[in-house]
């Protein structure tokens, strides 16, 4: 293997450690400068595709361990083997827009834009987690869709980039200026008064039909009335944190519900909603109190966990939405709701994108992954994308 290659599949690998590791500052996101620059410098498209393949396979080194604890079934190979296809699949999209140096910098430019078109949206976009482009809330903060396209473009002047070439060098001076414009004249929003969320650490649901998810229940309900006694206008619980609605028992949340009620205030619960023919499910967070219908879906995910909830039609599963909303508006305030996987997506927030929230709730059940790179990852992408929003951030966790 040529000495520039290794270099190349190293610094790529630093990247995947280390870009994705500090949910509060984000500073190392300026790590992801690197990784388009220096797949475009690979020789050939080969080259290309095992430095891609080097960032996707360590950033998701904790993929493996995840899915054994998620599908027990699975054996080590299996669980290997889905880990290295997915890094593959990402890596080889890469690979078909790569040119390397000389071929022609308009050419390489045109490229490089279709590649992070294509990354970004579905189909693939369904799939790609860690996109480099998540780095825009850092170097863009609060620009929204502008932030977005003007990452891009700091990407793509840099793979362009020649000493001879007038036009890069000026287009990157400038993406910097307005890069340190936005970041002098940024501050984070305050979260609105009166909204707590609630991160818990309750481990895998256990069966609907246990003890241990009644008590779970209970103490969920018990919680939410000690938020509400202290004056909370709306109080959000972890994806899933309910179980299912295959045990309603409607009887624990009703009394809640009617607090919620004479208090002016709004319970949100992750629950797995499944439809009357037990065919699919939808991962939604359901509402009791003065806002909402009691028992019913107030939000459901855009883009459930492939695999791990969506089956891909395989078998009985979440239920894929792409084309819905995820703007809602309770107590007078507009917000956007991420689900867990949506984390890690750009795409599927158009509306908060757009400037169409004031806040951002983050609903996940990290279980699988807690304790692992994968969790660091998880909680920086959605800090990445509040600030780029220019949005409060609320996050309610189950570990």
């Amino acid at each position: 293997m040529p000495t520039v290659l290794i270099f190349q599949c190293v610094l790529s690998a630093i990247v995947g450690i280390f870009a994705l590791g500090d949910p509060e500052g984000l500073l190392p996101l300026a790590l992801f400068l690197i990784l388009p620059v220096v797949v475009f410098q690979a020789a050939t498209a080969f080259h290309a595709f095992l430095i891609a393949f080097t960032y996707y396979a360590v950033g998701a080194r904790a993929v493996p361990g995840i899915i054994a604890g998620f599908f027990p079934g699975l054996s080590w190979v299996e669980c290997i083997a889905i880990w290295a296809v997915h890094a593959g699949l990402l890596a080889l999209v890469w690979a078909l827009f790569h040119r390397p140096p000389g071929y022609g910098e308009a050419q390489r430019a045109l490229r490089a834009l279709l590649l992070f078109i294509v990354l970004s949206v579905p189909p693939v976009g369904l799939f790609h987690w860690g996109s480099p482009l998540v780095a825009s809330g850092l170097f863009y903060p609060g620009l929204q869709i502008y932030g977005v396209l003007l990452m891009a473009a700091l990407f793509i002047a840099l793979i362009t980039f020649r000493r001879s070439y007038m036009v890069s060098g000026t287009s990157v001076a400038a993406l910097v200026l307005v890069s340190l414009g936005a970041n002098l004249t940024y501050s984070t929003p305050p979260r609105p008064e009166g909204w707590h969320a609630m991160s818990l650490e309750l481990g895998k649901s256990p069966s609907v039909w246990s003890d241990e998810m009644l008590a779970k229940r209970q103490a969920m309900v018990a919680i939410a009335r000690e938020e509400l006694q202290s004056g909370a206008k709306v109080v959000i619980f972890p994806e899933s944190a309910a179980g299912s609605n295959l045990r309603p028992q409607l009887d624990l949340w009703q009394g809640l519900a009617q607090e919620a009620v004479e208090r002016g205030g709004t319970i949100l619960v992750g629950q797995e909603t499944w439809n009357e023919a037990r065919s699919g499910f939808q991962n939604a967070l359901i509402g009791f109190g003065a806002e909402v219908e009691d028992n019913a879906v107030f939000a459901s995910s855009i883009v459930p966990m492939p695999m791990g909830e969506w089956k891909l039609g395989f078998e009985k599963g979440a239920e894929l939405n792409i084309f819905g909303s995820n703007i809602y508006e309770l107590a007078g305030t507009r917000f956007s709701i991420l689900m867990c996987y949506e984390d890690f997506l750009l795409w599927a927030h158009p509306g908060l994108l757009l400037g169409k929230a004031d806040l951002l709730i983050s609903v996940a059940n990290q279980w699988p992954s807690s304790g692992t790179s994968s969790e660091t990852f998880q909680d920086t992408s959605r800090h990445a994308l509040a600030r780029l929003a220019g949005v409060a951030l609320l996050t309610a966790k189950n570990r």
